[in-house]
């Protein structure tokens, strides 16, 4: 008998201590959750419509435990804002998530369907309704590739001439280039071999052979045409 009321104390003691570790357990994880709710997003970008844009994506996480939010989820969810070329998101800890926005350069603008476009240099056509942008940028009509635009940007730089000077490109449907300079030049390229056509264009322009107002012919290989309007 003896035997049998200790080995009830046993099992009362056994439960006692489960039930209060229980209880314990989750007074603890409650706690522990209520100190890690997630109160406030800091937003770190070049504009205010774009911190906007970001604010209004990520503000499903706020009153979630911080230790919860998977970052690369996060991350995940701002993949159709084309105009961002880095996101750096942190968490500062107890209740602070930490997002830091960088938009990729814009280099041009163009028309689609007569909406307006910028060219990123992540090689993403960027509405302009998503971005502000205020600076000068060069205008590029026709219907082209973003590949063929960078790369005719970098024989550019290649033969030292400098993008900045020019105001429209031309894209035709023979898949060459058009370029108008800011003194009224026009640049005539051909389909192919478009960097031994800009080199003879760099000859001529140190040689002070083209003129204000010049157009300078060069789709014919090895064949330079300057005239003047």
């Amino acid at each position: 008998m003896l035997q049998l009321i200790n080995k009830n104390k046993i099992y009362f003691y056994i439960l006692s201590f489960i039930f209060l570790t229980t209880i314990l357990n989750k007074n603890f994880f409650h706690t522990l959750n209520q100190n890690f709710l997630i109160e406030k997003i800091k937003i770190q970008a070049e504009t205010n419509k774009i911190k906007e844009k970001i604010i209004n994506k990520s503000n499903y996480v706020l009153n979630k435990n911080i230790f919860l939010i998977n970052k690369k989820e996060l991350i995940s969810i701002f993949d159709d804002l084309n105009f961002i070329e880095k996101l750096q998101i942190k968490k500062q800890y107890p209740k602070t998530i930490n997002i830091k926005v960088k938009i990729t350069d814009l280099i041009a603008i163009t028309f689609i369907n007569r909406e307006k476009f910028y060219l990123g240099l992540n090689g993403q056509f960027i509405s302009t309704k998503d971005i502000e942008f205020k600076e000068e940028l060069p205008i590029i009509f026709g219907k082209f590739n973003i590949k063929n635009y960078l790369s005719l940007k970098d024989k550019l730089k290649q033969n030292n001439i400098n993008h900045k000077l020019i105001i429209r490109y031309y894209f035709h449907k023979n898949n060459r280039w058009d370029l108008y300079f800011k003194n009224d030049i026009l640049l005539k390229l051909p389909e192919s071999r478009v960097g031994e056509a800009l080199k003879i264009y760099n000859i001529l322009q140190n040689n002070e052979n083209i003129k204000s107002g010049s157009i300078v012919d060069l789709r014919i290989i090895n064949k330079a045409i300057i005239s003047n309007e």
